[in-house]
């Protein structure tokens, strides 16, 4: 499993945006000491009250320099915010300049502030979004490159800078319906899915789906990412109660902030129709209860808690998890990540090497005594005679 630290950069009312930025520095630091794979933020704009990652490109151009094993995933870029070819020529410099340790997520956006303000017709920002991956597909392992589709027309070109990454740095596109998972994985690209809040089914036979469709498109093009990311709100602490109580609130009202729009963004466009389905979910959004463990939305608990929930995910097919650690105080994020550092991450990359309790250890000994007297290898001592008194 892949490990992954995402922040929006929540910003509390009270606190200036420059004192969270350089917050989410530190934060950034301290997830690669803690043996996070990737850091990642989603571009957002206009959030009001919320996350404030309006240009992670300009975020990662600084930590490239602070940082020397952590990778950097865009989780998302924006299309049709962005045209493909901006982005396209943005990771290549990043790319160069980060050597090799960008990672690029596309998406079309789900809050209807920015889509709004950005003059974006949501019964096409889908198939644009497609559509701008094949072009950045292209642009990233042809020279020269054209496309001629619906909604981009680009004549012969050469992408320059070039990328380094060959072929080309790894590319995902997020999802949250079953149809969004089935194009990406014929586009050969990773999927960042998200349950949005509908439970374990929901996100289990959207990864089938993906996975099914997957392997069609690996017959003919072996360079295609499979990876299966999973996106959750997360947090750790020393136990249930104490993760809950630290940051069970803060999480369910983002969620509220986040989610309670997307019955109206599914009333105005087509391709959003499907998000009518979280009205649906009524007073289980106040439920933290199912929040952790049903909706398939949060990692959340004790470390053996969160070692179990996500290795329910790995068991449906995810190979990453980005661990949404945010909307609480700098400390307890801090805090978060060294807890996933410490007890959890550790679980998935390095099992054999995590200590267990020396009765669990004895035991196994003591059960291996038979089969090492069979090869010879175990010789059982007599019992040492009891002394007496002269």
């Amino acid at each position: 499993m892949n490990f992954l630290f995402l922040s929006e950069c929540d910003c509390p009312p009270g606190m200036t945006h420059e004192t969270r930025y350089w917050e989410l520095v530190e934060q950034v630091l301290h997830a690669e000491k803690w043996g996070f794979n990737t850091f990642g933020v989603s571009e957002q704009h206009l959030a009001v009250g919320a996350a404030t990652t309006a240009s992670p490109e300009v975020l990662y151009a600084y930590l490239y320099s602070r940082t020397s094993r952590i990778r950097f995933r865009h989780a998302i870029s924006l299309i049709p915010v962005n045209h493909p070819l901006k982005i396209a020529a943005n990771v290549a410099v990043a790319d160069i300049l980060s050597r090799g340790r960008i990672e690029l997520g596309i998406g079309r956006g789900n809050t209807t502030l920015a889509l709004r303000a950005f003059e974006i017709d949501l019964n096409k920002s889908r198939e644009m979004a497609v559509e701008g991956i094949e072009v950045i597909k292209k642009a990233f392992t042809q020279d020269p490159f054209m496309h001629y589709g619906k909604h981009y027309k680009i004549p012969p070109r050469s992408l320059v800078p070039k990328v380094i990454q060959k072929p080309h740095p790894r590319m995902f596109m997020a999802a949250s319906s079953a149809e969004s998972h089935e194009l990406a994985a014929q586009l050969g690209v990773g999927v960042m899915s998200l349950s949005n809040f509908q439970g374990w089914d929901y996100f289990g036979a959207n990864v089938a789906a993906y996975k099914k469709r997957i392997k069609e498109t690996v017959a003919h093009d072996p360079t295609a990412n499979d990876s299966v990311s999973v996106l959750v709100h997360a947090y750790c602490a020393e136990t249930d109660e104490l993760a809950e109580q630290e940051a069970g609130s803060a999480n369910l009202e983002y969620v509220h902030l986040a989610y309670t729009g997307y019955p109206r963004l599914a009333r105005m466009g087509k391709d959003y129709a499907y998000m009518g389905e979280f009205a649906k979910l009524g007073e289980k959004l106040n439920d933290y209860r199912y929040f952790v463990e049903d909706s398939a939305a949060a990692v959340m608990g004790s470390p053996a808690s969160c070692i179990r929930q996500i290795q329910r995910y790995k068991d449906l097919g995810a190979n990453e998890v980005l661990l949404r650690i945010d909307s609480v105080s700098h400390e307890k994020i801090m805090k978060s990540i060294e807890m996933f550092g410490r007890y959890v991450i550790p679980h998935f990359r390095y099992a054999q090497n995590v200590v267990r309790p020396a009765d669990k250890i004895l035991t196994d000994i003591r059960a291996m005594r038979e089969q090492a007297k069979a090869l010879g290898v175990y010789v059982e001592l007599p019992d040492e005679p009891r002394r007496t008194n002269a």
